[in-house]
Parts: C-alpha cells; structure tokens; sequence
C-alpha cells in the first residue's frame, strides 16, 4: 500500500563497488568490521548489499543487529550526489537517535566515511553564534545558521521534533531520514510524532531508512500474531516496509524471547478451534491437560511453589464478529487548508456553486458558494442529490467552477458569517471565537449567493453579521461585566417603531427578520408581535420564583430592561439539523433494503414552540430567511459532500494516475458505507461480488500456478488466501480501516469549520493521535461497546470482520467500473498478487492435450453437441465427465475431474453472481444473497445436469454412485418443478461436480474467455431463480414466517435405526400443529418437516405461498391506537429480537419444562433497562407463547412532568405509558397497562414486569 516517495529523483541502485572503492576511511574503533567493508567491499554480506538495493528503491526497515551504520552510509553517499549538482533550495539529510551516545557515535561514523559536512545535535549542545546558548534555547537565526553550513545533521529525535513545530527547520528540507533503533517509534514517542505531524502531512516525503535489531519493543508480546501487529504497526507509522534475513518469513528471529526460566507453556485456542503452542517449552514449563468426564478440560493439582496456568481461551480471531477494534479515521486532505490567519494577500479559491430547488415551488432556498483550497475531482465536484424533508424533498446541485479570488478582509468577513450563523443556529454564538475552530486540517468557507451565480457573493448580508458581531462585541452583555443596555440602544418616540438592541424598525418591517439574542448566542426569525404581551407580564414558567419576564432576565440574566411595557415579539426559534439523506416518508431504499411508504411515516404533528423575548434583547440582521432555510440543508449535504472526497482519497490511494482505469467515487463511496449507516446504499451488494470476483482469480491462479497438486490441496490454499482473517489483515496493511463508514449521518456531530460542537464527545481511549496503533490492548469482545461512535479525535469502535467485508466490497467495486483488470489492480494494491497468465493457460492446455481421447471420441462429440460447444482440446472434456472411480490399471489413467471441479467452482460462483448483480439492481443484499445461495448449489447443478441429459456422459466404474444417479433421474422425472421436493432431497454429489468440471474445461478451453463460458452456461442452467420464484428452504422460509409473527417452534430429533427423525411443533394462538419426518440425516429430516408443517400452514389459509409484503399486514404491530390527549405510536416489539433461528427452542429448554402444564420457575427478574422485557420474551419462547405486544401513549407538556414516586421519582417534558398485549394458547388474551415512565423503552419494561407479576398471581408462573 506504501506509496513511498523521494522528493528528489533516484536512478536505480548504483555500482556498489564503485562507490565503496572511492571512499578513504581511517580505522574506527566504534563499528564492527566497517572500514575494512568500505575498502574491501568484497567482505561486505550478501544481506547488507540485498538491504542497500531494497532501501534504494522504497521505504525500508532492516532488521540487523550490527552492521547497520554501513549501510546507512551507502545510501548517504548516494544521496552525496545530489548535492554536487545545483540544487535550486537546500536539502539536509537527518540522522536521528534515541540517546546522546548514539547521536555522537553515529555523527563519528558519518564524519569519518564521507566528505559531507556534519554535526550532532543533543541536549548539552551549545551554539558558536549565540553566547553559547543550548539547543533548547536557539532561534531561528541560530537555526539558519546551522542548517546552512552542514549537509547532515545527526540529533535526537526530540530536537528535531522541537525544531520542526516552531517552525525552525521546514521537514521539506529534508531528502533522507535515518532513524536509528526505530522500533521505538509508537504511541507518543518523537519519531512516531515526526512522521504522524509532518511527513504524513507532506508532499514530497523524504526517503527513509530505519535501522533496528529488534522489531518489537522487548517488553512487547512474545507471540507470533502479536508480533506480526506490531510489525504492521511499525511498518504504517514509518511508511516503510520491513526487510528481514528471510524476508518476514520466520517471525521466531524477530521476536524476543523470554529469559525467564518459570514462563509457562500455553495452550490456546485458534480461531479455527485448533490447539496451537506460541512458544517452546522452557526448563520448568509443562503443558498439562486432561478430560473431566463432562468432555470439559480441567486443571490437575501441581505439586510444588509453581502454578502454571495450563489452558487459555484466546479472544476471537481477526476478521471476526465478535472482536471489535479501535480504529482511528483518515482525514480528508481535501478539505485542508492552509490560508488560516495568513491571508494578507487574499486567497486563491476553487468555487463550488450549490443550489437548491424545492418540490413545493413557493418554498425558496438561497444558494451558496464552497470555497476550498483544493481542486475536487470532476464526478465530486459536480453532484446532484436529493435530501428528504418531512412532507416535501429538495433537489440539491453541486457545480464547479472558476478560481475565485478574495482580499483579506473578504476572508475574514466570510470566517465571521460562518461564525455567526453556525453557531447561531447549532449551538451558541460567542463574539470571541476559539481559535482551535479554524484548524488547517479542516478550513472551508461555505457563503451565500445573491443569485446562482458563485462570483456573486451577499456581502450585504456578510458585513451585516460582521457589524452585528462588532456591536455584540461592544454591548459585552455576553461578558463577566453585564451593563445596562440603555448605554447602547437607539431610542425613538415613535409609537410605531420597534427598540432592537442595535436599531428601531418600524413595526411593519420586522416579519422574518433574523434577530440574534445578545444574552443567548442563539438566531431567530420574528413571527408577529404580541399585542397583549409584553416583558411586565406574569411570567409563564416558574411563578415562585419569577413575577414577571423582567423579573425573569433581571435575576438569570442580570439585565435592566430599558423598555418594559415594549410588546414582546413572538420568534421561531432554530432547531437541530437532521439527517435529510433517507426519504423516510415514501417508498424506496434504505440501506440497500426496500421499504414502504406506510412503514416509515414520520409523525408530522409534532408540536412546535416559539420563544417570545423583547425586541431589546436582539440584534437585527440583514439577512434573509433563505439563507437560515439553507442552513439546515447544508449539514447533510456537506456530509454527502465530505463522504465522496474521502471516497476519491482512497481511489486516489489505489489507482493513482492510472487512466486506464476509473472507478466511481460514489462506487468507492458504496464499497465503504457499511448498513449501520442507514443510507440508500451499503457494501453488501458490492462485497457479494468482490467475494467471487475474490474466489475465481484465487482459484485461476492457484490451479495455473500449481499443476501437481490436487483438489483438497487447491481448496485449503484457496480457503486459506480468502479468509476473512487473511482479508483482515491485508486491508489492515493498507489502513482502509481509517476509511469505513460505520454509523448513520448524526448532524448533531458534525461542524463546520468555525463552529462548536453541540455535542461534544471527548476523547477517553488514551490515544494522542488519529491513528490508533495496532495493539491487542485496542480489541474488545465486549457487547456494550457500541461500534461506530467517534470521539471528538476520530476515534471509534468497529467491527472486525467490518474490514474483511470492506475488502470484498472494494475488489467488487473496481470489477464493476473496471472490469477484471480494475479487480487485479484492486487486489495487487491489497497485497494479494493473481497472475492469470497466459503463459501459463497454454502449458494447463498442453497437458490437458496428451490426454488419449480417441476410444471415447463419440462420447464426447455426443456431450459437445449437447453443450452447443465444441472444444478445441477434447482431452479438457474428457478430464472434465472423467469421475476418480474410473482409474484402469491397464490404461494408467492418471487424470480425473476433481481439478477442473475447482476451477469451474468458482467461475460459475462468479459468473451467476454477476449476472444476479447485474440483473436485479433494485432488490435488498439479503435477497441477492439468497438468489445467489439457490442458483449456485449442487443441487441446483445437479438438476440441471439431469435435465439436460448431461448424467449419462459421467465416465465411473462405482456401481453404487451409478445406482444414487439412476435413482436421483426417475425421482426428478416424477417430481415435475416442486423446489422444496428437490430442495429435501439429497443429490449425488458427482452430478453437481460434473458440471463444475465442464464450466472449468470451457475456461481452460477459451483460454479465460468468462463471456463464451456465460453464453453456453446460461443456457444450460436457464431458468434462472428470480425473485418473484424464489423459494427458501423449507425450515428457513418456516424460521421467517414464525419471526414475523412472534410464534416459537420447538425442534426434537431422535435417532430411530439408521435414520434421524426429526419432529417440530408450532403453537399458533388457537391451534398446535405437529409435523415429523425421517430421513438418513438431521438437515434433510428437519427440512422435510418443516415441508409439512409449511404445507399445513397453507391448508389453513393461514400462509400462501410466495407472499409478498403485502400480504404481511397481519404482523405484529401494526395497530393504530389514537387519543384526542395524546399521540400514539404503532404497537412495537422492544427489546432483544429472537435472531433468523431462535424460532426453534432447543431441547435444553424442554427438559427445564416437560410440559405445558408444569408452571416455569424463573429465579429472578433483571430490573435494569430492558431486563423485564427479555425475561418475558425468553418466558414466551420457553412456552410457545406468542410474542407480547405493546402500544405506546404519549403526553408531551411544556413544564415538567414528576414521573414514578419515591426514590424513582424522575421529571421530563415527556411521559410515556404502554398497554401490553399476550395472548395464552388455551387460556386468552391478557392486556395490562404499565406505569408512566420518561422515555418509551422504560414504560415497555414497566408493563412486561407488571405483565409477569399477573402471570405469578394467575398461577402461571412462579418468580424466585
């Protein structure tokens, strides 16, 4: 992934005996053998000239314990060059080590072996210019003075660090950076924050060489995967790539060993579940374990001081679901800026119009300019989108444009606007802003238009807001010293005129008005005038303690009201912005699932409040109500905006300046957006294609690259290659962690430069930095860790297998927009290299073709004519219908299918997904996963190889499989097209193998023509599932049915002879269907019974086949309960939700119960949030109750409401109160009212905990 860069160009590595043989070097007692290297290269090692040559052409870390000042001092003297040419600016090479010693003894090195002028730099250094002032204490004259007069400069890293953050020494000077021992570099050590400050933030990075003889701190973990993450932590912080004796390939000679001889010998648990030792026993380790008759492993009493733990469960693996990690996020480069304070020129800008146009035509919006530093690619630059409001949608455009150029005091007006407005609306304005809200990483304007045309900036309403900001400033009622506000207000006798703060405006002039309260920070628009209102009148809130509204801001606020008995003014006041991004009132596509209109109806009658305030306390401001409109428009489509540039980052990252190949940004944008961000769209589809695309270059290149080895062998390779933990690790290598998407748009989160965050989240993962170092202490299994949340330093949790997802869907991705040869790129950029080569097609071909066809010519010529494809090498079809039982002896038949089974494995796996991709656009991921599952199956191969008479071609000499296919053709022949038959009965596996084999001979046969491949297998495999046909398995589409209905399905299995009989009963509210079936496997029984009581289900009318969501109104929760008082929700099911399979009660459930008469017994009831709610849903799925119902009340109030008594006595605005619903097989409904309680998921626990105490005094139950 490293993209490592010098800043000045090198030609390939030099003649080394050229350069070594020109150097004269006096003897040096400090380096081991290094003069005698410089003068007589030829005893210098192969690894030390192998490190040289790798360091020459990209970033390195070499792993050496001696001998590594030798080669730095080659690769100095190639950069030596550079400066006996005329360079136009100067350039330093830096020379950094941890310690005083090592500065000077590396500075003697250097000094001694080359011609370069040099200097060392340490804490007891002192200047020769300044009266012998210490290197702390320096200037930048002193500064100046020494970066002129060396070429080197060896020093601390501390020292540099200093130097480099006041602006001393500017880290472009710097061509070559040699740290030493630079292992150290993590957390907050300087080199870690050299790089992470300045070079990462560089343009032309200077070259680097590390040097180390340990690649993990000593006091690191001593295991290879812990290693492994330090390693890769090392290599990100440092850009570089670490060069070993064996290339990284033994990690035991890099990692530290223990000296203690009582280390303990443990065994772990792999994440396959496999027993795997770390390390060597020592003198006193043992390993004991042994089996308790339970099966489980117990711990033996050891004699002795000396316990030794024996077994450990190690957390989960990478590329898991339960490991979540702390990931830090990538910053968008775009949005930096540079211009800050220093604008006394004016700044050059790249313009970019946005302009809004709403559904509804008397609703306006006013346009505004983004100004930026940077040039946006074309397909961010310019965007068009829509954002959702609650009963109308605006169509949003974004174009660019020209350079816009703006002097000194433009700039900073604009900053002032931006100021005022953001802050204004979405959190409060202070006149003295932080300057920390104007970083360089983060520096945008965003300005209004007078019309669509971005030159034509409002610069009325701008210097309105810059002289509304300046008289704030002087009325320092915001300020520890409050004044009366007499001292500066505009007085006017007029009756009809109105007293703001600043100015008086005749009362027919102030509707819509922007106004900001000066005691407040806060904007408003004025509504009307209270006619019999005014700041004398009893206050409406607290009256014990306020008598009237200038009593109210006399004693909160300090203020004398200048003009009491001035009516007041009614104001609409600014609300929080909201995500705009998802319609949520019509139907469409959230998350890549579809939903209904009716599904996701927004409450409209949400009551609004106005503020009422007198018009003293205001200052007017020249600005249209547009302009305020716009505003709650603009965070969600700057977070559209920001998504997409950070989407073009990464592409940048991968393709480069290739143009062969371009891929989309909104494509990169979807391959990074996971579901949790509840967008229009997510990976899921993408990472179902990068996940074959993934598979068939894996297998293409394992089968080209090994022609001896088998097919068991071929798929553990290519098992092993795809793995999530392996798809971890690589995306990891390539920081695409730093660019996921993990959680829905929060507009409360997010700030545009200049603004306070309304919602601050600090940061408490004891991280410095952006990036999060790779370290075990950073993964968590812990559920209450939410992921996705960042902290105000980008800081968040994800999910592990989140990378591995986001690997596939990026693969898929560039296969979309750039076809294979964009995925290979894709890929070689992810570190995983498939050279489908066609050197090596051409020698598969060749053996292929040695195969003696002749005696079995007729055969295939038949099977070609039924293919509709003739093959060029017959011994390709003869391979492919060649089963492993038909090996003659006399005719040494060294060849079956089982190769080409693996290769055609994955092309049809490929080939079907990318026609279901392609073909159904606007279905949801689980669905096109679910079409996938039925097209490309053995079963689904097997059928279509009897269909087309394909079984008779299959060259075996086992009667018992020619008996299996004899039997699996008449029972297709009787069946006539019932999917489920098919679905629970087992077919030959060879029949599906066969046609694997076929797809993989026709590729070999085109020579990895994918398109002649489709065109013979469409037609074979016609029809294709759709998902108007598509039928789940029996016991899945059971499992759904039940779920949306809240029903429970108890499952017994026995074994009866050679057979499995499975039995499932379904309790329904009035009814107990029982459905068994026999069959020689547990799967195939369990499905034929679930066959049953689907069936039984239809006979009732209870479930018709192939329903839609239409005819699901029946579910749960879709009951509209309304009140004049109040409003209502729909019924909804709070709490955990029984997962696709927890339908099914397990057997361990019924022997805590063996009938339905028994009453259960629960011992407790968890109090806590959510606690009642799951212990009566695991009570209703133990019984085969049907899910509870709830229905919600609310009453809102504008003061407090006391809810609970007591110690649970709370207050809030709004109280919530739930009716429960359960419905008893055999008994009827009971319907319970809960307690208020403040939010609705507590009034929900308070009805089922009550619902459980009625279930006790019924006899239903027994707690405790």
């Amino acid at each position: 992934m490293h993209t490592n860069s010098s800043s000045l160009p090198l030609q390939n590595p030099p003649n080394l005996i050229g350069i070594m043989q020109s150097s004269e070097t006096p003897t040096n007692p400090l380096k081991r053998n290094f003069e005698t290297m410089i003068n007589n290269p030829q005893q210098s090692t192969q690894y030390e000239l192998d490190v040289f040559k790798v360091a020459m052409g990209q970033n390195t870390i070499a792993h050496i314990d001696t001998g590594g000042g030798m080669i730095a001092v080659m690769i100095i003297k190639e950069f030596a060059k550079l400066f006996k040419e005329e360079l136009s600016e100067k350039k330093l090479i830096m020379f950094l080590a941890p310690t005083r010693k090592l500065v000077e003894q590396q500075c003697n090195v250097v000094r001694e072996n080359t011609d370069l002028r040099v200097d060392f730099y340490h804490g007891s250094k002192v200047s020769t210019v300044d009266d012998g002032k210490k290197v702390d204490d320096w200037d930048a004259a002193v500064w100046e003075h020494e970066t002129d007069k060396n070429d080197i400069m060896v020093m601390t890293p501390t020292i540099l660090l200093n130097a480099l953050r006041n602006g001393f020494i500017k880290f472009e000077m710097i061509c070559l950076l040699i740290i030493d021992e630079c292992h150290h570099a993590s957390g907050n050590h300087p080199y870690a924050s050299i790089m992470k400050e300045f070079y990462l933030k560089s343009v032309n990075k200077p070259k680097v060489f590390g040097m180390t003889a340990f690649l993990v701190n000593k006091k690191g973990a001593s295991s290879t995967g812990n290693c492994e993450a330090r390693i890769t932590m090392l290599e990100n912080i440092l850009d570089s790539r670490v060069y070993t004796i064996q290339n990284r390939t033994n990690l035991q000679d890099v990692t530290p060993t223990a000296s203690a001889n009582k280390s303990l010998k443990i065994t772990e648990k792999s994440p396959s579940g496999a027993d795997v030792t770390p390390t060597a026993s020592q003198n006193k380790s043992s390993k004991i374990t042994e089996k308790s008759p339970s099966g489980k492993d117990v711990t033996p009493t050891v004699s002795g001081n000396k316990s030794l733990k024996i077994t450990k469960e190690s957390p989960s693996g990478a590329g898991t679901t339960k490991r979540k990690e702390l990931h830090g996020t990538m910053p968008i480069q775009a949005l930096s800026g540079t211009w800050g304070d220093n604008h006394d020129d004016g700044v050059d800008f790249y313009a970019y119009g946005i302009s809004f146009v709403c559904s509804v035509k008397d609703v306006k919006y006013s346009s505004f300019v983004l100004l930026l530093e940077s040039k946006l690619d074309d397909d961010v630059a310019n965007l068009e989108m829509r954002l959702y409001l609650v009963s109308k949608f605006v169509n949003c455009k974004v174009s660019s444009c020209a350079k816009l150029h703006l002097d000194a005091r433009q700039v900073a007006n604009g900053k002032c606007f931006q100021e005022l407005f953001f802050n204004g609306i979405y959190a409060k304005f202070f006149p003295e802003t932080d300057p920390k809200l104007w970083t360089p990483s983060y520096m945008y304007l965003l300005l209004p238009l007078e019309s669509l045309d971005p030159f034509e900036i409002n610069w009325k309403m701008i210097d309105s807001c810059v002289s509304a900001i300046e008289f704030v400033k002087k009325s320092s009622v915001s300020s520890a010293e409050k004044q009366n506000v007499d001292s500066i207000m505009t007085y006017s006798e007029n009756t009809s005129m109105i007293h703001f703060a600043n100015k008086c405006v005749h009362k027919d002039d102030i509707t819509n008005m922007v106004v900001l309260a000066i005691h407040t920070g806060k904007l408003y628009s004025v509504i009307d005038i209270l006619q019999d209102e005014t700041a004398c009148s009893p206050f409406d809130g607290d009256t014990k303690k306020y008598s009237s509204f200038e009593d109210y801001f006399k004693k909160k606020y300090k203020i004398d009201l200048v003009y009491p008995a001035q009516n007041m003014l009614l104001l609409k006041q600014s609300h929080r912005a909201h995500n705009l991004l998802v319609d949520f009132n019509g139907e469409g596509i959230l998350h890549g699932k579809k939903i209904k209109a009716e599904s996701c109806k927004v409450n409209t009658d949400r009551q609004r409040y106005n503020a009422r305030l007198p018009p003293e306390l205001l200052v007017t401001i020249d600005a249209r109500l547009d302009v305020v409109k716009s505003l709650y428009l603009l965070p969600s489509l700057m977070h559209r905006l920001e998504a997409l540039m950070l989407a073009s980052q990464l592409r940048e990252e991968i393709t480069g300046h290739m143009t062969n190949i371009h891929v989309s940004s909104s494509l990169i944008l979807e391959a990074i957006t996971t579901l949790r961000c509840n967008e229009s769209f997510s990976m899921e589809r993408l990472e179902l294609l990068g996940d074959s695309v993934l598979k068939y270059t894996v297998s293409c290149d394992l089968y080209l690259r090994y022609p001896n080895k088998h097919e068991g062998q071929l798929s553990s390779a290519r098992s092993s290659q795809v793995s999530n933990s392996t798809l971890y690790n690589l995306g990891i290598v390539c920081r695409l962690q730093n660019y996921i998407r993990d959680i829905a748009f929060d507009p409360t989160r997010w700030t545009a430069p200049g603004q306070l965050p309304s919602r601050p989240c600090a940061c408490d993962h004891g991280v410095e930095t952006i990036e999060v170092p790779i370290d075990t202490k950073y993964h968590t299994e812990d559920p209450k860790i939410l992921t996705g949340k960042c902290c105000d330093r980008g800081h968040r949790w994800l999910g592990s297998k989140t990378v591995s997802d986001c690997v596939e869907a990026l693969v898929g991705a560039y296969v979309v927009d750039g076809g294979l040869t964009g995925a290979l790129h894709c890929m070689k950029w992810l570190g995983i290299s498939c050279e489908l080569d066609s050197s090596r097609v051409d020698e598969a071909i060749k053996i292929a073709s040695l195969h003696v066809y002749t005696p079995k010519l007729d055969v295939l010529q038949g099977l070609e004519s039924k293919l509709g494809y003739e093959f060029v090498v017959k011994g390709l079809l003869l391979e492919a219908i060649t089963h492993a039982t038909d090996q003659n002896p006399d005719q040494r038949v060294g060849y079956c299918y089982q190769r080409l089974e693996f290769l055609g494995d994955s092309v049809l796996d490929l080939l079907i997904t990318w026609y279901l991709f392609n073909k159904h656009k606007d279905i949801d991921p689980g669905e096109l996963t679910d079409l996938r599952s039925a097209s490309v199956n053995n079963e689904n191969f097997a059928y279509a190889a009897v269909r087309r008479n394909l079984h008779g071609y299959l060259q075996c000499r086992s009667v018992t499989l020619q008996t299996q296919i004899s039997d699996y053709v008449k029972f297709v022949a009787t069946s006539s097209t019932d999917t489920n038959s098919l679905q629970t009965n087992k077919s030959p596996k060879a029949l599906g193998d066969l046609v694997e084999s076929i797809g993989g001979a026709i590729l070999l046969d085109t020579k990895l023509n994918l398109d002649e491949v489709w065109r013979i297998f469409e037609l074979l495999l016609t029809p294709i599932v759709t998902p108007e046909k598509l039928e789940l398995p029996p016991l899945r589409e059971l499992i759904e049915y039940c779920d949306s209905k809240g029903y429970f399905i108890k499952d017994k299995c026995r074994r009866l002879g050679d057979g499995v009989t499975a039995e499932l009963s379904l309790q329904l509210e009035d009814d107990l269907l029982i459905a068994e079936a026999t069959s020689p496997t547990r799967k195939v029984a369990r499905g034929q019974a679930a066959l049953k009581l689907l069936s039984q289900l239809e006979n009732k009318g209870i479930l018709r086949k192939n329903q839609g969501e239409d005819n699901r109104d029946g579910e749960i929760g879709n009951k509209d309960v309304k009140k004049s008082d109040t409003s209502r929700s729909n019924i909804t099911r709070f709490g955990p939700q029984p997962a696709a399979n927890t339908s099914i009660a397990d057997s361990k459930m019924e022997e805590e119960s063996n009938s339905k008469t028994e009453i259960p017994v629960i011992k407790s009831i968890n109090k806590n949030k959510g606690g009642p709610r799951s212990t009566l849903f695991e009570l209703c799925r133990k019984m085969q109750w049907t899910m509870p119902t709830f229905t919600h009340s609310e009453e809102k109030s504008r003061t407090l409401i006391e809810i609970g008594e007591g110690v649970d006595t709370r207050t809030a605005f709004n109280k919530f109160e739930s009716e429960i619903s359960l419905n008893i097989p055999n008994y009827g409904i009971i319907k319970l009212m809960g307690e208020p309680r403040a939010d609705k998921k507590s009034s929900c626990d308070s009805a089922a905990l009550l619902m459980l105490y009625e279930l006790q005094r019924q006899r239903m139950l027994k707690i405790g």
